[in-house]
């Protein structure tokens, strides 16, 4: 795949799931780089479309959170809101510990855990996590906004009132479906019947961007694929909602 909006590779080790932000057993992060790309091909599309931000960013199966903290970190000044939800409460749980530290007060707390961890132990990994938190919270202020976030546990086979109620404004939905050792699809439905519930839910101009291995094929009627992307094992597809 070629870069557009991502073209140099940059150290982001200041993301490392487990650093800074939080993680948990069975949880998976997400390459940075491919998040940075997507969500400027995503923004690219909407612009076309005529839709300016700031945006609301949307995820069906957020896991730990990994996807959209690291995209509020980085691109904070064009985002409004941002809601994740997943069926597993525990990682919703977790999904809510990153959020937070998109906020100046949740940042600060993280900030205080790790000086104290510091402290407590003197391990160099806890001063680098500490001074990885120092320059997210440089990037944050850079950003210039506060943005809102919102999570919740829900089914997107079956929680479609739900859903529309805390993301149907949703202009961006991004999000790595599950696949593979780590993760599975734990309501049953598959690729199909995601996208049917997300057509469902949107409620103005959107595109969503969906991230799977190559087993499942990122297509439905009432999407319109305006970008297909092969990226290793896997690929991914910017769709706009007929």
């Amino acid at each position: 795949m070629e870069y557009h909006f991502a073209r140099e590779k940059e150290n982001y080790e200041d993301f490392a799931s487990g650093r800074v932000l939080y993680s948990a057993p069975g949880l998976t992060s997400f390459p940075v780089r491919l998040a940075a790309e997507l969500y400027g091909r995503c923004r690219r599309a909407l612009e076309r479309q005529g839709v300016q931000g700031p945006y609301t960013l949307y995820d069906p199966c957020c896991g730990g959170g990994y996807l959209l903290t690291v995209i509020g970190f980085m691109y904070g000044e064009s985002i409004a809101r941002l809601c994740a939800s997943d069926l597993d409460a525990r990682a919703v749980e977790v999904a809510s510990r990153n959020l937070a530290l998109l906020s100046a007060a949740g940042l600060e707390r993280r900030i205080g855990e790790l000086r104290a961890m510091l402290e407590a132990y003197g391990k160099p990994s806890h001063r680098e996590a500490l001074d990885s938190a120092q320059r997210l919270r440089n990037r944050l202020e850079a950003g210039g906004r506060t943005m809102d976030t919102v999570c919740f546990q829900a089914d997107i086979a079956a929680d479609t009132e739900r859903i529309r109620q805390h993301a149907g404004s949703a202009h961006i939905v991004i999000t790595d479906v599950p696949y593979g050792g780590l993760v599975q699809w734990q309501s049953g439905g598959g690729m199909e019947l995601l996208l049917s519930r997300l057509h469902a839910v949107l409620q103005g101009p959107a595109v969503v961007a969906v991230v799977a291995d190559k087993s499942q094929k990122i297509r439905h009627e009432q999407f319109r694929r305006i970008e297909h992307l092969k990226i290793g094992k896997r690929h991914a597809a910017i769709l706009e909602p007929l």
